[in-house]
């Protein structure tokens, strides 16, 4: 085997190890995120309409009212632009 193609399977086996190493190590950080977060929301108070944490005092009305300015402010800020015909 050529010193060229050796020194080329050397390299790809360190690449490839490396990118393996860090995507189990991602995988493990979200593991790791996700066991942290379902801790945290046990520890949470149950909010009486769902049994889930509470997660804000706003009524139905005051969320819907917040949500459509919201939308107007983006829509004057950002017009709709149809895509133009082909």
């Amino acid at each position: 085997m050529s010193p060229l193609l050796q020194e080329g399977l050397n390299v790809t086996a360190i690449g490839m190890g490396v990118v393996f190493v860090l995507l189990a190590l991602l995988v493990g950080i979200i593991r790791g995120m996700s066991v942290i977060s379902q801790k945290i929301e046990q520890m949470m108070p149950a909010s009486p309409e769902t049994g889930g944490p509470t997660t804000s005092s706003l009524s139905q009305q005051e969320l819907h009212g917040v949500i459509s300015a919201a939308i107007t402010a983006h829509r004057e800020r950002r017009p709709f632009r149809p895509p133009e015909a082909q």
